[in-house]
This record gives C-alpha cells, sequence and structure tokens, in this order.
C-alpha cells in the first residue's frame, strides 16, 4: 500500500484501536511528507445535529449515536477498500503525523 495515495478523508490507526480522520496533507514538490489528523469520533460530533436523529436514539446518550456513526464511517471506508493506514507505518515511511487541537475551535462550530 502506497503511503503517498493518503488523501483527506483517510483513516488512521494508532496502536490502541483508536481512528482518526485525515484533515489535511502536506506535500513537498510532488511527495507526502505529513498529514494532519483528528479523532475520528471528535470529528463525527461535529458532523452531527440533534435534529437529525432517528427516534430510535431519542432516549438514549448522544454518544450512543455518534458511536454508531463512527462505526458506519469505518465500514464505509473498508466497503470502498480504502486502506486504513497504521500510525507507526506512516512514521517508517517518514510521514510526520500531527494531531489537530482539540481546545481550539472546530471549524464546523458556528456551522
Amino acid at each position: 500500500m502506497s503511503m503517498q495515495k493518503i488523501v483527506e478523508m483517510d483513516l488512521v490507526r494508532d496502536e490502541y484501536g483508536n481512528y482518526y480522520k485525515v484533515v489535511g496533507t502536506h506535500m513537498e514538490e510532488d511527495k507526502l511528507t505529513a498529514i494532519e489528523v483528528s479523532n475520528l469520533y471528535f470529528e463525527k460530533s461535529f458532523e452531527a445535529g440533534t435534529d437529525s436523529l432517528d427516534e430510535s436514539y431519542q432516549s438514549k446518550p448522544f454518544g450512543v449515536y455518534i458511536q454508531d456513526q463512527v462505526n458506519a464511517y469505518i465500514e464505509d471506508i473498508q466497503q470502498n477498500e480504502r486502506p486504513i493506514y497504521g500510525i507507526r507505518d506512516l512514521m517508517v515511511n517518514r510521514i510526520k503525523v500531527y494531531a489537530v487541537d482539540i481546545t481550539q475551535p472546530h471549524p464546523k462550530r458556528n456551522l
């Protein structure tokens, strides 16, 4: 699997089983040198609106809905045959991995 074909929306998995969505790529000439990732759970929490909740989620904690969205996204990536990259593999291939600062306002915060 080529690390040079990573695009925004791809997934990265760490050694603990956490998933991260690629939200930015950094290139030097035609070579991928770094990616920016954000926890998939965090990203999905900014995509979901409470008005779009199905009745089956109304009596459950919001986290149940988000977790189902996360699992559906992972399944979608797998069905579309996109690779899920490992952080260690990226570092071995000299691609730096930067994490989004979750204490800063999310770009979708005021949408």
